[in-house]
């Protein structure tokens, strides 16, 4: 598994590698089963020491993505969104007859008239009102939307540097899961955090057109170095290696990132660039967005376990 990691950042780098791992696990990337690398091979395969690499299988444990077996090693137990077990057939059975004949007993309705009650109470159903949290306005508002495409909700974006969001469920990005966490402990049972990918069309919107032979330069731009590795380390998931090669550059303004730009190739935006973008500049056939949207088996997966009726 490629990982990328910035030991210029801030950003601890134990923290970037199990954000990293955690992301992985998350994705699927690493299936529940996976043995992660022994310490001292995943420090080499990685460029850290074994210390760097035990503190990250430690909060990963910690977390219960993971769990360390002598003598198999560390291995993914589980990738952070849980399936509620379906009931069998005998216990769902029984579960009806006990409601039909309490509503007969008890209410005095017939089963056509329990099924009328039922289709009322399920139109009168409150819409749960979410909170889908990112770093900037442009992805949190996308974000929500395709919340709310695929489950029949009232989701709204809120910037992570906005505040605490309202009472109610929170929506989060694994990117941000540690500045969430020390943002607002308190909300950590409200959170529901999800993986989020490139949207796969990027790969036909580069492709589109070009004769040339040989790979296609994309340039990725974003002002934060860290962030920049991150989403290049998840272009490389969608873009194959055969046909593109990514580079980044960091720059502290959108407007700046079609300055000196190279005559080839396509110019990209993280999200947030993207919506600093004046909407005249967003006309230039080499300026693309990398837009990310989440991943649809764990998306399809929260609505199941929390219940909501499908859009």
């Amino acid at each position: 598994m490629r990982i990328s990691l910035d030991h210029r950042s801030p950003i601890p780098v134990f923290h970037q590698l199990t954000e990293a791992l955690r992301y992985a696990i998350a994705t699927g990337e690493l299936p529940t089963g996976t043995v992660l690398p022994p310490l001292r091979r995943a420090g080499g395969l990685w460029g850290v020491n074994l210390h760097t690499v035990r503190r990250a299988y430690a909060e990963l444990a910690r977390l219960g993505l993971v769990v360390t077996r002598t003598p198999a090693g560390t291995e993914v137990i589980r990738n952070g969104v849980q399936e509620r077990r379906s009931p069998g057939s005998e216990a769902r059975r029984q579960f009806v007859d006990r409601v039909v004949q309490e509503a007969r007993l008890e209410h005095g309705l017939d089963l056509e008239a329990l099924i009328a009650v039922l289709r009322g109470s399920r139109r009168q159903r409150t819409v749960p009102d979410i909170s889908v949290v990112e770093c900037s306005a442009t992805q949190s508002t996308d974000l929500a939307e395709q919340l709310s495409r695929r489950w029949r909700v009232k989701a709204r974006g809120w910037v992570l540097d906005r505040g605490e969001p309202p009472v109610g469920p929170v929506v989060g990005t694994y990117f941000h899961y540690n500045e969430i966490r020390l943002r607002w402990p308190q909300r950590l049972p409200q959170v529901h955090f999800l993986p989020i990918v490139p949207e796969a069309s990027l790969v036909e919107t580069l492709s589109a057109g070009r004769q040339r032979s040989g790979k296609v330069t994309v340039q990725l731009c974003e002002r934060d170095a860290a962030m920049a590795g991150n989403i290049a380390a998840d272009l490389l998931r969608i873009l194959p290696p055969d046909r593109f090669r990514v580079t980044t550059r960091v720059v502290p303004r959108a407007e700046e990132a079609l300055e000196g730009r190279p005559s080839a190739g396509a110019l990209l935006l993280s999200p947030r660039m993207w919506g600093e973008l004046p909407p005249r500049l967003r006309n230039d056939p080499r300026v693309h967005q990398v837009r990310y949207v989440f991943d649809a088996e764990a998306l399809d997966a929260l609505g199941r376990t929390q219940g909501w009726e499908a859009a």
